[in-house]
């Protein structure tokens, strides 16, 4: 007798039931096969909200915002990060042998999770910066060390994406396991290339205000010069919009045509970060 809830899934939950029983189908199965990563992903979530309180509360300023912006901004990304990778992942059939790689894979990315928000988090209640940090050598140890848990953490998006573009036995269609696999892959490549450049500099501004007081809201993002950050936002969501765009395509196109346009959306996206990025470094704001 089967007694295994996941394996009641329908092959194709877009089809065989509406898109928000699809929706929880998937969750359940992502909170039983990696609850590490599940669970992991909701305390970061959870924990944004009395660093948001902090932030719209307390005085204490860095860069002409509040020192507990960084954490609040951090803990939600990372913690939609997990969610992503934990979501995704529950789309992969059922192996024995999948299910030890995903949860070493699950292992990695909540101990470089937690190491990096613990770290960005008590720089802030020091009034210290996290990023860009290179006034003693321990200082920029830390830094060094954050940066190669961001790494892992990016990496585990790409493994992910190349374990399911080489999956043959996906169940939800070509076009989904496409748009899955490029969004991962293009998320860990564009978001690390432009990353490992960011963090190379003395801080995320080109030209402009050395200042985040006058940013965009919520994001940030110099009003007034170039801001490398954009790139590096808009490398790491791939993982984010195209599995999007891909699921919308698999809806309403035909297979050939829908293939096109996750393909057509990829490359689009690419240019947009590299846009983004060249954008920055002329000095320029993304936005005024």
């Amino acid at each position: 007798m089967n007694t295994d809830p996941l394996r009641s899934y329908p092959p194709a939950p877009s089809t065989a039931c509406g898109p928000w029983a699809a929706a929880r189908q998937v969750a359940r199965a992502a909170r039983h096969r990696l609850p590490l990563l599940w669970w992991g992903g909701w305390a970061a979530v959870a924990l944004s909200f009395p660093l948001l309180v902090l932030a719209l509360s307390t005085e204490g300023q860095l860069h002409g915002v509040s020192v507990w912006t960084k954490p609040w901004k951090f803990h939600v990304s990372v913690g939609l990060h997990l969610l992503t990778l934990a979501w995704f992942a529950a789309l992969l059939p059922q192996q024995p042998a999948r299910e030890r790689a995903l949860a070493r894979m699950s292992t990695v990315a909540v101990v470089c999770a937690v190491l990096e928000l613990a770290y960005i988090t008590w720089r802030a209640a020091r009034g210290e910066a996290s990023h860009f940090n290179f006034g003693t050598p321990w200082s920029a140890a830390l830094y060094s060390l954050m940066g190669l848990g961001a790494v892992l953490l990016t990496a585990c998006a790409g493994w992910l994406g190349w374990h399911i573009a080489r999956s043959r036995d996906f169940p939800h269609g070509p076009v989904l396991q496409r748009g899955l696999a490029l969004g991962l892959l293009l998320g860990c490549v564009l978001g690390t290339l432009a990353g490992a450049y960011l963090s190379a500099q003395t801080g995320h501004w080109v030209g402009g205000s050395l200042t985040d007081a006058q940013g965009l809201p919520v994001v940030g993002w110099s009003r007034d010069g170039g801001d490398l950050r954009v790139a590096h936002f808009f490398g790491l969501h791939a993982m984010h919009v195209l599995p999007v765009l891909a699921w919308l395509a698999a809806r309403h196109l035909a297979p050939g045509p829908a293939r096109r346009t996750v393909d057509g959306c990829a490359l689009a996206w690419v240019l947009l970060t590299a846009f983004a990025f060249a954008q920055a470094l002329r000095g320029q704001p993304f936005a005024a």
